[in-house]
């Protein structure tokens, strides 16, 4: 396999709805509040890029991190799958870290001073940066000491829509980070499904994630919690009179997490190998519930 190949597998491009729908609904939340503005199509199309290349960044680093210090190893699953395959080299996977977050640095960086006001942009930058860098590594290694699932809740929730908010309209609103919320929830499940299924593995190398600390039967109430939130937030937010009625097409997607649910639920009674697959079929629910909350919104702007 190529080296483009082998980081675009350890980048787990099926979670990159997870760092595409924010900036989107950012924009989203740039013409409803501020009906009449023209986006600044390019500036959006970079934070979108610049969003992505940080994700594959924090989850190429998490791949290099999580296999030295042994979280990920032959016999387990892994994040990617690539080390622990024996795909490439951990120096491999770590240089394709340093590039796509050398770009999306630069991106960041013109951004910032290329808009006015860019130096509170830099805070948010940098906000990200930190919560996605140090994700797992040292002296930090959030995913380590429980603290992983408040640092993608805030990273692929209310900081990305809120950047890309600021960096068209250059202030700062609450609408943007109402509407990261919901499907924030379902961003933090993704992790907690992850962390659901290694619990045995981590626990062996003295990890500590939420799903550790509150035991495996909690640890599925929490799974529970998590998506059914996202659900309940909408409807929250609707009768707040800050999304659109409309958002309750969000409930299309309730068959698939009722059906993640029961997966969850059965685990013990789930062959191994299909349920390896429960983050990126939460995954899944989080691009239908994010297309649909997006639609709404949209669909709210061209009623307006």
């Amino acid at each position: 396999m190529t080296y483009l190949s082998l980081w675009w597998r350890a980048s787990r491009p099926f979670s990159f709805t997870m760092s595409v729908l924010p900036p989107i609904i950012g924009a989203i939340a740039v013409k409803i509040e501020n009906p009449g503005f023209d986006l600044n199509l390019i500036n959006l199309v970079l934070t979108m890029i610049g969003c992505v290349l940080a994700h594959a960044g924090a989850n190429m680093v998490g791949d290099y991190f999580d296999f030295k210090n042994k979280v990920d190893r032959v016999g387990t699953f892994g994040s990617s799958g690539v080390l622990t395959g024996g795909l490439a080299k951990p120096k491999t996977i770590l240089t394709g870290a340093i590039v796509v977050y050398i770009v999306a640095s630069l991106i960041g960086i013109y951004l910032a001073f290329s808009i006015p006001g860019g130096k509170a942009l830099l805070w948010l930058i940098l906000i990200g940066a930190v919560l996605g860098f140090f994700y797992t590594v040292k002296p930090f290694a959030f995913k380590y000491r429980a603290l992983g699932d408040i640092a993608v809740f805030i990273s692929f929730g209310p900081a990305m829509t809120l950047g890309t908010y600021y960096v068209q309209i250059q202030h700062f609103s609450w609408g943007p980070i109402l509407y990261a919320i919901p499907f924030a929830f379902l961003v933090d499940a993704v992790l907690h499904s992850n962390n659901l299924r290694d619990i045995r593995n981590d626990s062996a190398v003295n990890v500590k994630t939420v799903a550790i600390l509150i035991g495996e039967k909690n640890a599925k109430f929490m799974y529970y919690g998590l998506v059914l939130s996202s659900y309940l937030s909408v409807i929250i937010l609707i009768l707040a009179k800050q999304l659109p009625v409309i958002s309750l097409a969000t409930l299309l997607s309730l068959p698939l997490a009722i059906k993640l649910i029961k997966i969850v639920r059965t685990k013990e009674k789930q062959p191994e190998q299909q349920f390896m697959m429960i983050d990126a079929a939460t995954a899944q629910l989080h691009s239908a519930f994010g297309g649909l909350l997006l639609l709404s919104l949209l669909a709210q702007y061209l009623m307006q």
